[in-house]
């Protein structure tokens, strides 16, 4: 009699073990798909960009909660004489339907940004922005 409930015991361990691991091999699945999707994205775009005077960058995310793979695009100019600073512009993209959710774009001389919204909502800085991509860029 011991010996059974022990199996049985164990038994359902396993099983609530592996029900458990499965959505978490399907989020991380999910997750390296967008990493791979955001890696081709940005090098068919931007792998063969060689401007001195603008950096391409981008950040990545799937979100599981909304099942997407956002995809944010950075780029960043300089003066080219003294190398400060010029213009930024960041945009916010749903990878798999080519949507855009969001668009910030500042001057090198302007405090407030020329753009700045996500999702119909307007803002007035950098740090506002992100703080409207948090929805999308983390979970």
């Amino acid at each position: 009699m011991k010996t059974s409930i022990s199996v049985a015991i164990a038994g359902l361990a396993w099983f609530s073990s592996y029900v458990s691991a499965q959505p978490n091999k399907d989020l991380y699945e999910l997750q390296e798909r967008c990493v791979k999707r955001a890696a081709e994205v940005f090098e068919r775009e931007y792998g063969s960009a060689k401007d001195a005077q603008t950096l391409f960058n981008y950040e990545n995310h799937y979100s599981a909660r909304l099942k997407k793979c956002f995809f944010l695009e950075i780029a960043m100019s300089y003066e080219r004489e003294e190398e400060k600073p010029g213009s930024k512009i960041m945009r916010l993209f749903d990878l798999n339907e080519n949507k855009e959710y969001g668009t910030f774009v500042s001057g090198p001389t302007e405090s407030t940004p020329l753009a700045c919204v996500v999702r119909g909502k307007n803002c007035q800085s950098e740090g506002e922005w992100r703080q409207l991509l948090k929805p999308f860029m983390e979970d």
